[in-house]
Formats: C-alpha cells, sequence, structure tokens
C-alpha cells in the first residue's frame, strides 16, 4: 500500500490542461448503463427482501434479510451517482430516485446533497469540510479523555458501533452547522424530514396491521447495521490520513484522495468509488469510465515527474491496516 503524497513538486505550465485533456474523453454519460446497475441492484435488494418477509422460519427470515442489506449498502451507492447528475443526467429524476432509496433507511439524501458538493470544494483545502473524518492536532489536544479515545478508536467505533445512526446524526448535525455556506440545505432538510415521515408512517401502519413488530425490528435494525458497517468504511477509507493541500485545485483532489484496487466487479458494485480521486477531479466521469479515466491521469502524472496516485490493496485490508493507527492532520501518531 502507498501512502498519500505529501510533497508538492514543481508545476509546469502545461500539466493542469494536459491532465484536463486526458480526462476529457470520459466524460459522455451512458444512462443505461448506470440505470442498468441501478435496476439489478434495486432487484436484487427488493427481491431478497420480499423472499425475507415470507419466510416463515426465523433463521431464514434472518438470512435473506442480511442479503437484502448488502444489496441495499451498494444500491444507496447508486445516490451519490444521483447527486452529480451521473445516473440519468437528469436531475430532477436523480435526486427523486435518490430520495426513493434513502428514505427508507432514513438518510437525509437531500441534505448530503448539498453538504458533498461542498466536500468537494473543500476537501484537502478548509477544515470545514462536512465530510471530514480526520481529526486536527488542536482538536485532539482541546479534546476530553472520552474524545481523545474516541479518536484513537474512531474507525473500530464509527464502522461496527455507530454505523449508520452515526452517518444519519452527522448529515443533520453538519447540515445545520452549514446552513449559511449552503442556504438550501435548510429546505432539503425539510423535504427529507418530511417525506421520511410520511413513508414510515405508512410502513408503521402496515405493520401494526399484521402484527409484525417484533420482525419489523429485527428487519431494520441489521439492514442498518450492514449498510452502516459499508458506508463508514467507504467514508473512513476515501481520505482519511490523505489531508493536505497542493498548488492548485485540481491536484489537491487528486492527491488528498485515496484509491483502492478491486475488479471491474467491484467497481461496478461501487459505482466507481474506488477511483475516488479521479472522481474528486473530475465529478462528472461517470462510474463506468472512472477506470479508464484513471490510466489516462496517471500517464500524465508520469510524464510530468508527478508522484503517482495513491491506490490501495483493496477495500478490507485497508481499512485493517488504517484502523490500526490514528492520524491527525500536521501530525501521525501511533498507538
Amino acid at each position: 500500500m502507498t501512502s498519500c503524497s505529501t510533497s508538492k513538486p514543481v508545476l509546469a505550465p502545461s500539466l493542469l490542461p494536459e491532465l484536463r485533456q486526458a480526462a476529457a474523453p470520459f466524460v459522455q454519460l451512458n444512462r443505461w448503463i448506470s440505470l442498468s446497475r441501478f435496476l439489478v441492484l434495486g432487484w436484487v435488494c427488493l427481491g431478497s427482501t420480499a423472499i425475507a418477509w415470507h419466510c416463515a422460519a426465523i433463521g431464514t427470515f434472518l438470512v435473506w434479510t442480511a442479503v437484502g442489506a448488502i444489496a441495499y449498502g451498494f444500491w444507496l451507492v447508486c445516490t451519490h451517482d444521483a447527486v452529480h447528475q451521473t445516473l440519468t443526467g437528469w436531475r430532477s429524476v436523480d435526486l427523486w430516485l435518490a430520495r426513493l432509496i434513502s428514505w427508507p433507511i432514513w438518510w437525509p439524501v437531500g441534505v448530503y446533497s448539498e453538504l458533498h458538493w461542498l466536500h468537494h470544494r473543500w476537501n484537502g483545502t478548509d477544515l470545514h469540510d462536512p465530510e471530514r473524518t480526520q481529526w486536527t492536532t488542536a482538536e485532539y489536544a482541546a479534546a476530553t479523555s472520552i474524545g481523545r479515545w474516541y479518536v484513537r478508536h474512531q474507525w473500530v467505533w464509527n464502522i461496527l458501533v455507530a454505523g449508520s445512526f452515526g452517518l444519519i446524526w452527522n448529515a443533520f448535525r453538519t447540515g445545520w452547522r452549514c446552513r449559511s455556506d449552503r442556504p438550501q440545505v435548510l429546505s432539503q432538510m425539510t423535504l427529507d424530514v418530511w417525506g421520511m415521515l410520511v413513508l414510515h408512517s405508512g410502513l408503521f401502519y402496515l405493520v401494526y396491521l399484521h402484527g409484525a413488530w417484533l420482525r419489523y425490528a429485527l428487519f431494520w435494525l441489521i439492514v442498518e447495521w450492514v449498510v452502516g458497517v459499508m458506508m463508514q468504511t467507504r467514508a473512513h477509507l476515501e481520505h482519511y490520513g490523505c489531508w493536505r493541500s497542493q498548488d492548485s485545485g485540481l491536484l489537491t483532489q487528486l492527491y488528498a484522495t485515496r484509491n483502492v484496487n478491486g475488479t471491474a466487479w467491484v467497481n461496478w458494485l461501487m459505482g466507481g468509488l474506488p477511483y475516488h480521486a479521479i472522481h474528486h477531479a473530475f465529478p462528472n466521469i461517470p462510474f463506468d469510465q472512472l477506470p479508464q479515466a484513471y490510466q489516462a491521469i496517471q500517464a500524465v502524472l508520469k510524464q510530468h515527474h508527478q508522484p503517482p496516485l495513491e491506490m490501495t490493496s483493496g477495500y478490507w485490508p485497508t481499512t485493517v491496516v488504517l484502523s490500526r493507527t490514528y492520524t491527525l492532520i500536521d501530525s501521525e501518531l501511533e498507538t
């Protein structure tokens, strides 16, 4: 596993134009590729859920619920495409499809859609980045003993304990904090809250009619935990330990982001997120073209004698390695 680059080499004037030129051939959206992924994952998720609820035995119910939860996690990644309008390319359609699959799990995707644009603008440069997972030395020094314990065990706590509930709470808290930077976040928050309340009121009524409260509680606890593990892992791995600015915004996004090596199948399931540095630098590139864009960008960087982009060995191996230490912005400490 390579580490995120810490150097700021002298830039040739032609570097940035050549990087943009290298990425240009890969921005054309084929919405049928994105939609087919959305539909296949949705079919697996909903199909597994339907089978689970038709199982009389609690054991098979739990197994099929877990299968559906894993599919749900990958399906939820499609909301990331929707936020960047690389799902269908139609903004209103993309956002309503995102709400359709986010509200059942209490995920405020409208709030996330506003905060995510700030994340792309501030990653590696502004500590107000709403998706920053790494603490600073000053924050650590000012923290209580409990806060410092949390920093030292952040990966395990967030992934295995806080899970999706931590992400949901953080989205609302950060959305409120960033309301002056992104005023439309308040209207999105209102829509998310009302949409989720209306949807779950209907679900609660159906559960009440069938007297299935225990199964309903088990179902959502499993789904929330599984999806939380998947999303927290992704959120930490993509940027933790990579916070640093370069001499241009484009290079900052390339070097303040981690890529993950995986098969074409993994890239399909994760919607191109394994090539996260390329996505940050060129967010309009659809998921299916990110691997080719990665190769093109790496070639330009090599020609200009720039450090290669970080590429780790895989999601779980990298998570295990990074969770064994904690890093602070401006310093690195080992437990």
